[in-house]
């Protein structure tokens, strides 16, 4: 009869344990329910009906496919086999990105900030279905379409098998900036939102048009001397983003903080690994080459020291 008890007694325990987890699984699947209805509720209901912009799932597969094949798929695919020559293909993309990154930026800041349409300091996102409103938000659906045709950049690297290009980096900035520029579109496309958009095209057109140059060859790396200043255009753009979206926190002009915070949050978080990128390929190389530098002067003054002394 003890031995019954004693043995009841630790069951019970274990059954209540894994009967209160599961109850506390259940609140919390409810709880994430709740928000998501919430806030399914409270999207753009202008491009609900559109591809991709209905539920999170099918741009999350994107991203997560996305994330599968360049960091696990790809590069075991990759591994006995040679890499692909398409560097015909790799300039002709980046030529396309160029030119669509010209467009958006030119045809969309026309909309926008370039002829006055828009505040620069704040501007509210305007939720109308009027002929001007709508184009914005079919504008906001083909940039991230644009987005989305730009994980072609790391898949371009696994085909060619530059592993060593694929960093931490640039696949959390692709798959980051698709995944944001898609809850734009979803929960307040335009407004205040267009200008990260804005500048990032202009900083694209330069961006490819160095890539699409360094498709070509070796030839043209006498003419790729500003590659340093291009990271440095890509952190001032992440500090100038920085700075608009707090506006918004400080001066109510009618625009949601909360996409305030979502810009300033990815435009720290990519300032502070492009820095670190900066950094390290740059600082860390010019202190390795000085280094060197007086490592072969340190050997050429203990030649001569020996050379005299011979003497």
């Amino acid at each position: 009869m003890c031995t019954q008890v004693s043995v009841e007694g630790p069951r019970l325990k274990i059954e209540l344990y894994f009967s209160n987890m599961i109850t506390k699984m259940a609140q919390v699947v409810a709880t994430m329910q709740q928000w998501y209805n919430y806030a399914m509720e409270n999207a753009d209901p202008r491009a609900k009906d559109w591809p991709l912009t209905g539920s999170p799932f099918p741009m999350l597969t994107i991203i997560a496919s996305y994330l599968y094949f360049v960091k696990i798929f790809g590069p075991a695919y990759m591994k006995d086999r040679k890499p692909f020559q398409i560097n015909g293909i790799i300039v002709a993309y980046n030529l396309l990105m160029v030119v669509l990154s010209a467009f958006f930026f030119f045809y969309g800041g026309s909309k926008t900030y370039l002829l006055g349409k828009y505040n620069w300091m704040c501007e509210p996102v305007d939720y109308s279905t009027d002929e001007e409103s709508m184009l914005l938000v079919k504008v906001g659906w083909w940039y991230l379409m644009l987005k989305i045709a730009e994980f072609a950049d790391t898949i371009f690297f696994v085909l060619r098998k530059k592993f060593n290009h694929i960093s931490t980096l640039h696949v959390v900035h692709h798959a980051s900036v698709a995944w944001g520029v898609w809850i734009g579109l979803k929960f307040g496309p335009g407004g205040h939102n267009a200008f990260f958009p804005f500048i990032n095209c202009f900083i694209h057109m330069i961006m490819y048009s160095y890539y699409c140059l360094a498709a070509l060859g070796p030839q043209m790396q006498k003419y790729l001397w500003w590659k340093k200043y291009l990271t440095q255009m890509q952190m001032i753009q992440f500090i100038i983003a920085t700075v608009h979206a707090t506006i918004p926190i400080f001066y109510d002009c009618g625009f949601q903080p909360v996409f305030a915070y979502i810009i300033i949050f990815h435009a720290v978080l990519f300032l502070g690994m492009f820095y670190n990128f900066y950094r390290k390929t740059y600082f860390e190389q010019i202190e390795m080459k000085k280094k060197s530098r007086q490592y072969l002067d340190d050997l050429k003054q203990q030649e001569n020291r020996r050379t005299l002394k011979a003497e």
